[in-house]
């Protein structure tokens, strides 16, 4: 009943996810995870990914059409976007990961997406955000980006 709900819990919070991630989420070894997983794998939806992983998900999580465009978004320290058991390379591409976790700060710094990767750092200081971009960022996504920590300067401050 433990294995059958950290698995449960795994695909809400992360799906869709493989045999491979719920085991790393529970702290289990794959053979621990698969039979209960191949007993209620009825419940979820399943996918195949480009490398031929089975991915498990929730039936009615929503899917977005894969060609809209991600909105820009802040990350606070902690947030479990990039601190899920499993490294989720599409968000924080591996050339930036040193910038966002090292051994002065293991638990992350605040980060913004564009176009749903990690593109940079930010900090909320005398009541502005600060962003500090790992790359020139293209006008229209500076635009919205400035737009953005707008209004989270005017969330934080009220």
């Amino acid at each position: 009943a433990a294995i059958e709900l950290l698995i449960r819990r795994a695909v809400a919070a992360f799906g869709p996810v493989t045999l491979a991630d719920i085991a790393k989420f529970a702290g289990q070894v794959p053979p621990r995870i698969r039979p209960v997983l191949e007993r209620i794998a009825p419940a979820f939806r399943i996918f195949v990914d480009e490398q031929r992983r089975v991915l498990y998900d929730l039936p009615r999580a929503p899917r977005p059409d894969p060609n809209a465009p991600a909105p820009v978004r802040f990350l606070p320290t902690w947030d479990a976007t990039l601190l899920v058991h499993a490294r989720r390379t599409q968000i924080l591409p591996e050339h930036y990961r040193p910038l966002v976790f090292n051994t002065k700060t293991p638990h992350s710094v605040p980060t913004f997406l564009v176009d749903g990767a990690v593109a940079g750092t930010w900090r909320f200081e005398r009541g502005r955000v600060e962003i500090k971009p790992f790359a020139a960022l293209p006008a229209a996504a500076r635009a919205d980006v400035d737009e953005e920590a707008k209004s989270l300067a005017d969330f934080l401050s009220a």
